[in-house]
């Protein structure tokens, strides 16, 4: 957009093509010295300069914009073929660390297996805590071949040995051999589930660096919105003030000069030095930017 935007061509008669007369120079500036005409004129300057400022920032950030959401479709492409993933990595991390948090009682009764004080155990229900996040985490990671195989039967014998824990803290407070068992493979299957679902949700979770790339998209979007709002509010001031500096002109148009040769052509000066004022505030601009 170039001069002042949104703003509505000069109404009324075609300026004539001549030269601009010593008596429209002289007629302008006596308009100039009118109450408050020197300082509408500024202001109109200043909206002026404003709306091409808004103009230009808002295609920035709409160009940022885009480009940064090819990027993140480009990464979501080449990190998941089959468009599968939904979650972002904070939401899908979130789940899954809060799926190996609700298995902490089940493991605090395996670490109490080991018979120490109360802080150990609880160091080491919050190591089989992670070692459980760990195992989600791993195993959603793998492709497939002897890799996942190898990990899969790791996160077994782990899962093994956590139900030999239970079952020995069973025996020794309770006695009961049949209830130990029952109570120790019921607690290693609901371990079991928690790992399945865990490894569920972060084979749906996005890669980190996409979820960067789609957040930084999404925020130079609303940006966007808000640069927008902005200019159209800065292109209603500038055409606001300038159809009333405009009306002014008109009106001193109609009582200082007589025929309407005259009152053109002072128009049409009066048009030229706006335009040229808008484009000089705008170059000054973009001046200082550089």
């Amino acid at each position: 957009m170039d001069g002042i935007t949104g703003i509505q061509p000069w109404e009324g008669p075609p300026p004539p093509e001549a030269e601009t007369s010593p008596d429209v120079t002289a007629a302008y500036r006596r308009f100039l010295l009118e109450p408050g005409v020197e300082n509408d004129f500024h202001t109109m300057r200043a909206l002026a300069q404003r709306s091409r400022w808004a103009d230009r920032e808002l295609r920035r950030l709409r160009d940022q914009a885009a480009a940064a959401e090819v990027e993140a479709g480009r990464l979501a492409r080449a990190h998941d073929d089959e468009q599968r993933r939904r979650f972002g990595f904070a939401t899908g991390t979130t789940i899954a660390v809060g799926l190996a948090a609700i298995d902490a009682v089940p493991a605090f009764l395996a670490a109490q297996a080991f018979g120490l004080d109360l802080w150990t155990t609880a160091g080491i229900t919050a190591v089989l805590v992670a070692a459980l996040a760990a195992a989600m985490w791993v195993t959603s990671h793998q492709q497939g071949g002897g890799r996942l195989w190898l990990v899969v039967a790791g996160l077994a014998a782990g899962l093994v040995a956590i139900g030999a824990l239970r079952w020995w803290y069973l025996v020794v407070t309770a006695g009961d051999q049949v209830s130990a068992v029952v109570e120790a493979a019921s607690l290693t299957i609901f371990t079991a589930l928690l790992v399945w679902f865990g490894v569920i949700v972060l084979g749906l979770t996005k890669t980190r660096r996409v979820s960067l790339a789609e957040r930084r998209a999404r925020a130079l979007r609303r940006q966007a919105a808000r640069a927008a709002a902005a200019e159209a509010d800065a292109v209603r001031s500038a055409g606001v003030a300038m159809r009333e500096y405009q009306g002014r002109a008109q009106v001193f148009a109609s009582r200082a000069l007589d025929d309407p040769d005259s009152r053109a052509r002072f128009l049409a000066h009066v048009r030229e030095e706006i335009e040229h004022q808008s484009d000089a505030a705008g170059d000054e601009r973009a001046t200082r930017g550089a």
